[in-house]
């Protein structure tokens, strides 16, 4: 009998041998940088040495220990104390960040175990801010809740759920496009897809725009990678109205949307939040006949459910006065 795809694959001895070397290696590794950093600031090995409480020649060995790893000089030796490579500058810029964010992961490790703090990852859909309550509920979390760290990433709706996914994200806002999910949610609002054109297009004069206006226009498109889901919705409504148009390239952003509709390359759908929030000299309009609704929602996994996550969704909602509960 065979095992179920969700079963974790059997580690092999050379496996484990092989992650056991890695770990010592990146264990020596981080050592050698926190000796050359020393080293590197002084300008001095022996300064470096007192700095540490080690002896001289144990530091010499690391650092000839860390140019045998990365292959390569760090430091020209001069009769006066010793000269960064210009590789061995580099590295200095890399490896004061990386040592920098081992010391903040601590601290931040020592402070959400301690209970003074926690922290909170929001993956976010840039269109969502254009909605007052977002940054306005932000702001009422920050100021009822200072014990928690909020670290907010950029994301389309796609990217949110892959990172729920992974679990590098504790709460997605987000689109919800149809992604099959076993996630909880809250939705805030619900948007649409407006036209997006340049306000001497031969459309932006007509009164009124129906969906048939559209027969064979020239459109900026959503990059199928990133927002495949949104793209395919908006195939799917004009297909359904019999109508076709001519996608001449595609964006991964709505602000890059928006500036070459603004530059008359082309018109776009874009989430009619964006109204009142884009270049002079491009125009939000609806079209009649079309819509795809977007609902605006709040996504987390069921298993990591805290109070103060729960806080966090109820302070949006509240923002937006959203009534009724999770999904």
């Amino acid at each position: 009998m065979t095992g179920s795809a969700d079963e974790p694959k059997a580690q092999t001895p050379n496996d484990s041998l092989s992650f056991g070397r890695l770990g010592i290696r990146r264990a020596q590794l981080l050592k050698n940088l926190q000796h050359f950093v020393v080293a590197a600031e002084l300008g001095s090995f022996h300064k470096a040495a007192d700095r540490l409480a080690i002896v001289q020649s144990a530091l010499s060995r690391r650092i000839g220990d860390l140019e045998a790893q990365l292959g390569g000089r760090l430091f020209e030796r001069e009769p006066t104390g010793v000269r960064l490579t210009l590789a061995g500058a580099a590295l200095l810029e890399d490896a004061s960040r990386i040592l920098r964010e081992v010391d903040l992961a601590i601290r931040r490790f020592d402070l959400i175990d301690s209970g003074q703090v926690s922290l909170l990852r929001v993956g976010f859909n840039g269109a969502a801010m254009m909605f007052a309550p977002v940054p306005d509920g932000l702001q009422a979390f920050r100021s009822t809740n200072p014990t928690v760290e909020l670290r907010l990433t950029p994301m389309l709706s796609e990217q949110a759920f892959q990172a729920l996914a992974a679990g590098t994200i504790d709460l997605g806002l987000a689109y919800d496009l149809g992604y099959p999910h076993s996630l909880k949610s809250r939705q805030l609002v619900l948007d649409d897809l407006a036209l997006a054109l340049p306000e001497h297009h031969p459309l932006a004069s007509r009164p009124k725009l129906v969906v048939e206006d559209l027969e064979g226009a020239d459109f900026i498109g959503m990059d199928l990678a990133q927002s495949g889901l949104m793209a395919e919705k908006v195939a799917l409504a004009l297909h359904s109205r019999g109508v076709a148009i001519r996608v001449l390239m595609e964006t991964g952003s709505t602000e890059a949307t928006l500036s070459l509709v603004a530059a008359g390359l082309g018109i776009a759908f874009v989430n009619r939040s964006q109204a009142g929030r884009h270049p002079p000299n491009v125009i939000i309009r609806d079209v009649a006949g079309f819509s795809v609704p977007l609902p605006l929602k709040l996504f987390w996994r069921e298993e990591i459910e805290t109070p103060v996550l729960l806080r966090f969704a109820e302070t949006l909602a509240a923002q937006f006065g959203t009534a009724g509960g999770v999904a």
